[in-house]
């Protein structure tokens, strides 16, 4: 290279790379809601489970884990019963639920009923990549 292009050269470099470090800074940092989004969860007993109704959106592909905890409402507070956590998986945008989903399909046949009386079903999604915040939906179960 030209030893009177070098100066210009690496300067209009130093510049290019400023360009780029501000366009990335000035970019809103992604949300879990970008990839997955949970509107609502709702739930009626069946006898000694509970069936629940999903409205969740999986807009881009993303690996998460999730944890279910059901636990029994008392009038001191709630009382867990059962908890299972899954592994890491990858969430895809073309993957539905089945038409009806039970407690234990829910929980992956870790959780398969109710206690008596009202119950809460907390379901937390976790997402494996760093900087995103996990999802938690609380849900109650009429005794």
């Amino acid at each position: 290279m030209n030893d009177g292009l070098a100066f210009p050269f690496a300067v209009s470099l130093i510049f290019v790379g400023l360009g780029v470090d501000t366009a990335v800074r000035m970019m809103p940092e992604a949300m879990t809601q970008d990839y997955f989004q949970v509107n609502a969860i709702t739930a009626e007993r069946e006898g000694d489970t509970a069936i629940l109704h999903v409205d969740r959106e999986i807009k881009r592909p993303i690996h998460m884990s999730y944890t279910v905890t059901v636990s029994q409402k008392l009038a001191t507070g709630l009382k867990s019963i059962c908890r299972y956590s899954s592994g890491v998986f990858q969430y895809q945008p073309d993957a539905e639920l089945p038409d009806k989903i039970d407690l234990d399909w829910w929980s992956d046949g870790h959780c398969k009923t109710l206690p008596p009386g009202e119950a809460v079903i907390i379901t937390t999604w976790t997402p494996a990549m760093p900087g995103l915040q996990p999802i938690t939906v609380k849900t109650e179960v009429m005794g």
